[in-house]
């Protein structure tokens, strides 16, 4: 098999713009996917992902919600997802966020188990800590940990799915056919207690890979000794060059090759046939956002109670507390925080509007964004496959499905024809896809 190095493409299935989800947009566009059941969309963004040829798809999970007697819904949970996305595609990795803050490690080892034979190994975990207080209180929590305590948590649950799934020994009987043994792991530590075995068999890359978003310090740490691919963000090659030697000295400090873990940061793209039917775009998809409506949750990320007169007030900055000094206590996601506060530093002057549209309507601060036509689109991918500090992308279509035809259509053929991307699907387990080995105890 060829060693080549192709870019990995990842479609984050969540409508983490709030263009995604305007239908004034959508009516105005050629309309968006059926969104008569919750789970239509992200069937049918998951089968143009494998057309589109992307190495994987994301879920995240929105594990609660404030209460609101307006609430209507919300998006599917990930892994009963997949389990229906698994049955239509041959493909596509299915990547699932779960909190371990808020499950059972045998329970969530079982879910994932499952979704790994269901989709004959493509499934992979994206462990998550959570952020909301309100969350704890659906799970039995008195409250939502610290950022440090979380971690710890994190840590111990990995290690303990990990055994669970990993604890298996391939034997082969006196005809010479293959079995697997599973064993207790007899786990006692802090905070869980589980004996095992696992009831689920392995599939055919033995277990889930592993996914993580460690963006500073524990989160890294936590990273370094679990995850088989790291979802992060990179604004700048200098950026991505700085995480990857910061993951690399934490990979070689929990014992693992330097370069063994992929980081695949956040993209935004907003494209056109030109620079300037891109930015119309953008200006088309920020007419339709309610800003008013969404600027509070834009301020409570910074544990903000502001009241504004006008949409277009400047942002109040001084107000806000700086990074390091929120940096244990602080209840958003430290990555989403650290970025929004540097967008707004560099940004004097910016407004509540401009600040809202940033954060949430644009897909958050910290991720990248790509303003620009198809072929400087392709240009800007060659560069940073050229640079070599990320392995791909994890794609954030502004408009979900619109998007992603107008992407399968324009961009792939020009990756493919760049040589960066690949022309084919690629039939390995997904975790032998980032690289890692797959072999089991017994197994020659």
């Amino acid at each position: 098999m060829s060693n080549k190095r192709y870019l990995h493409l990842n479609l984050v299935g969540n409508e983490i713009n709030h263009h995604q989800g305007t239908p004034a947009f959508e009516r105005g566009h050629g309309g968006g996917p059926d969104r008569t059941n919750a789970y239509l969309p992200i069937l049918e963004m998951g089968r143009l992902a494998e057309e589109g040829l992307f190495t994987a798809m994301f879920l995240g999970d929105i594990a609660g919600t404030a209460g609101s007697p307006a609430f209507d819904g919300g998006p599917p949970e990930p892994i009963t997802a997949f389990a229906a996305l698994a049955t239509q595609t041959r493909y596509l990795g299915l990547i699932a966020t779960a909190s371990t803050s808020f499950y059972d490690p045998y329970n969530l080892a079982r879910l994932l188990g499952s979704l790994d034979q269901i989709s004959n190994g493509r499934a992979g975990f994206n462990a998550v800590t959570s952020v909301s207080e309100e969350w704890a209180l659906n799970y039995s929590k008195e409250g939502h940990p610290d950022r440090t305590t979380r971690y710890q948590i994190a840590d111990e649950f990995l290690d303990v799915v990990k055994g669970l799934w990993e604890n298996r020994e391939l034997r082969f009987d006196a005809d010479g056919i293959r079995k697997f043994y599973a064993d207790p792991i007899n786990h006692q530590g802090k905070n869980f207690q589980v004996l095992g075995p696992l009831n689920v068999a392995p599939s055919q890359q033995l277990r889930p890979l592993i996914a993580q978003a460690g963006g500073s310090g524990p989160g890294i740490r936590v990273a370094a000794k679990h995850a088989e691919m790291v979802f992060t963000n990179a604004n700048t090659y200098e950026q991505a060059a700085d995480y990857r030697a910061a993951l690399d000295a934490a990979l070689v400090e929990a014992g693992r090759p330097e370069g063994s873990v992929p980081a695949i940061p956040g993209l935004i793209p907003y494209l056109g046939r030109t620079t300037a039917d891109a930015e119309e775009k953008l200006r088309a998809l920020d007419d339709h956002v309610p800003y008013e409506l969404y600027a509070p949750f834009a301020l409570i990320q910074f544990g903000l109670e502001y009241t504004f007169d006008s949409i277009d007030d400047p942002f109040p900055l001084d107000q806000i507390p700086r990074p390091e000094d929120v940096k244990d206590t602080i209840k958003s996601t430290y990555g989403n925080y650290v970025g929004l506060y540097t967008w707004i530093s560099d940004n004097p002057g910016v407004t509540v509007r401009d600040v809202t549209a940033q954060s949430l309507a644009r897909g958050g601060a910290q991720h990248r964004k790509f303003v620009g036509s198809y072929d400087d689109f392709v240009e800007d991918l060659a560069g940073w496959h050229a640079q070599g500090t990320v392995g791909g992308f994890n794609i954030m279509f502004p408009t979900g499905v619109i998007d992603i035809r107008d992407f399968i259509e324009e961009v792939v053929p020009r990756l493919i024809d760049r040589g960066i991307y690949r022309g084919t699907p690629d039939s390995r387990p997904l975790r032998e896809r980032f690289g890692s080995e797959i072999r089991l105890n017994g197994e020659k």
